[in-house]
């Protein structure tokens, strides 16, 4: 079990240049990827990107990927129109918004264009694809493994918080057929003593079948049963191999579902505490499961 969140970098050096790439992970249901790349070798997104999706299953991520010629820094230039219009704009955006923050030069020569160079600084694909990927998949090892940290961690959570609603569900089936048993005896109480101050004749055995029927649906037999199955399966499926944070989404909204119509349902006080304190655990376990990849 992983967590979706974690950080990972590696650098690369060669005789030619030095390439870095950090790497951060944040929950999200799916698997959204964004990046920072210089310039100079922005033909890598898309093999990034799919090195990326082939590791991930799900999770925010963002990777910053810093190339830097070794041979050819002198062939860098700074573009003074683009600089100069930078600066012009942050002057005017100063003086509208009343604004006495400082904007330094330095901040000014990292965005687009300001920095160009000569053809000769970019390199070839053949030459630094192998190694940006060798250098992601660094990056991403060094998180997976703190994701798997992190998610041994979740999982004793989870682990404790499912135990928790097993050890409840274990007392609302020692609890129910008592409780319904009883929610019966007192429905006929009632009817029978309705019946016994009506002033007109009614059919005591029809009313007493509509009070049993009434009872019936306070029965909550089957939704323990589906309760237990979702249990089973949350079980099962915190031992796998894969990610399986969607799937256990899913099996907490079930057990949430469930929880829910045994509260509508409970034919007693003891029952409905312990219905009340389930639906609390699940709703932990639907909080933290939102961290699982």
């Amino acid at each position: 079990m992983r967590s979706m969140t974690g950080y990972g970098d590696a650098v690369s050096e060669t005789p030619e240049f030095v390439l870095g790439i950090d790497i951060k992970a944040v929950n999200n249901r799916f698997l959204k990827i964004s990046s920072k790349i210089s310039d100079e070798v922005s033909f890598l997104q898309v093999d990034l990107d799919e090195a990326v999706r082939k590791r991930l299953a799900r999770g925010s991520i963002f990777f910053t990927l810093r190339f830097q010629p070794t041979t050819f820094s002198d062939l860098y230039q700074v573009n003074e129109d683009v600089v100069k219009k930078y600066v012009d704009t942050v002057k005017k955006l100063r003086e509208e918004l009343g604004s006495t923050e400082d904007v330094r030069l330095q901040d000014i020569l990292t965005l687009p264009g300001a920095i160009k160079a000569d053809d000769s600084v970019i390199p070839e694909r053949a030459e630094v694809l192998p190694i940006a990927l060798e250098t992601m998949e660094n990056a991403l090892a060094k998180m997976i493994e703190m994701r798997e940290h992190e998610g041994g961690n979740l999982r004793e959570e989870l682990r404790v918080r499912y135990e928790n609603v097993g050890s409840l569900m274990g007392e609302v089936k020692k609890a129910a057929p008592q409780a319904l048993e009883e929610h019966f005896r007192k429905l006929e109480e009632r009817t029978r003593a309705l019946l016994g101050e009506q002033k007109a004749g009614l059919d005591e055995g029809g009313v007493l079948r509509e009070a049993a029927l009434l009872a019936e649906r306070s029965d909550i037999s089957e939704e323990i049963a589906r309760m237990d199955s979702h249990l089973e399966q949350f079980s099962e499926t915190m031992e796998s191999t894969e990610p399986v944070g969607r799937k256990l989404e899913f099996i907490c909204q079930e057990m949430f579902r469930e929880s829910n119509t045994m509260g509508s349902k409970a034919p007693g006080s003891e029952v409905g505490r312990s219905v009340v304190e389930i639906k609390a655990e699940v709703d932990r376990l639907k909080e933290q499961v939102l961290n699982v990849e």
